[in-house]
C-alpha cells in the first residue's frame, strides 16, 4: 500500500473541516453567507493559542543598514547561536529573518545576549508576538543593556535594581555581577526600549539621587 502523503487531504476529510467551520461560525454569531464574495473563517481563542505554541521560543531577526541574503544570515545565525543548541531559520517579508529554537533557554540566552552583529551591521533580535506583520512592522523598540551608574550601596538588591532598570523600559534580565552583588560600581541590566520615545539619559530617585543609565 502507497503511503499517503502528509499533506493529502481527502474528501471525508475536506466535508469535517468544512462543517467544523459552519459550527464555528455560528456559535461567534457570524452567518456563514453573510457576504458571498467575503466569506469569514472563524478561528476560536483555543484554536489560535494552539497555533502559537510552536512559535513560543521564536526570535524575529532583521539586520539594520543593508539587505542580506537568507544563505548569509542563516549561516551567521548559526554560527552564533547552532552551537548552543538547534535553530531553524525562516524568510519572510522586508528583510525579517524568524530563527525557531529547540532550546527556551538558548533562546533566551540569544535574546538577551547581544548586541549581535553582521560584519558592520546591527542585527535587531525581538521576541516574537502573534501581531508581528512581516509586510508592516516598523522596528519600534530594541534591546540593550544598560548600566546603572551612581546607585548607593545600600540599592543594590535584586527587587530594588529591577523597579529601577523597569523605569528604563521593559526589564528582561540582569547581568551575572549584579544578582550576585560582586560588582558594586554599577548594575547592568537588559531593558527593552521604546524608540519612538525620547531616551531618558537620568532619573531621579529615592533621596534625590540622579541615575545615568549609559
Amino acid at each position: 500500500m502507497q503511503k499517503r502523503d502528509a499533506w493529502y487531504i481527502a474528501d471525508s476529510d475536506s466535508e469535517d473541516i468544512a462543517a467544523s467551520i459552519k459550527e464555528d461560525g455560528k456559535k461567534a454569531g457570524f452567518e456563514e453567507d453573510n457576504d458571498p464574495r467575503c466569506p469569514h473563517i472563524p478561528f476560536t481563542a483555543a484554536e489560535e493559542r494552539q497555533y502559537c505554541i510552536e512559535w513560543r521560543s521564536t526570535l524575529v531577526v532583521k539586520a539594520l543598514g543593508r539587505s542580506v541574503s537568507y544563505t548569509g544570515i542563516s549561516k551567521r545565525l548559526n554560527d552564533m547561536w547552532a552551537r548552543a543548541g538547534g535553530i531553524q531559520v525562516s524568510s519572510v517579508k522586508n528583510g525579517y529573518y524568524m530563527v525557531r529554537f529547540t532550546s527556551r533557554i538558548h533562546y533566551e540566552r540569544a535574546l538577551t545576549g547581544g548586541p549581535w552583529m553582521m560584519g558592520d551591521n546591527y542585527l535587531t533580535v525581538h521576541m516574537w508576538d502573534k501581531h508581528f506583520r512581516p509586510y508592516n512592522h516598523e522596528i519600534s523598540s530594541t534591546l540593550v543593556w544598560a548600566r546603572l551608574l551612581h546607585i548607593p550601596i545600600h540599592f543594590f538588591h535584586r527587587d530594588a535594581v529591577m523597579k529601577i532598570g523597569s523605569r528604563i523600559g521593559k526589564l528582561l534580565r540582569m547581568d551575572q555581577a549584579t544578582t550576585t552583588g560582586a560588582r558594586l560600581d554599577y548594575a547592568r541590566v537588559c531593558v527593552q526600549v521604546d524608540l519612538t520615545k525620547p531616551l531618558l539619559s537620568r532619573f531621579k530617585f529615592h533621596g534625590g539621587h540622579i541615575l545615568h543609565p549609559v
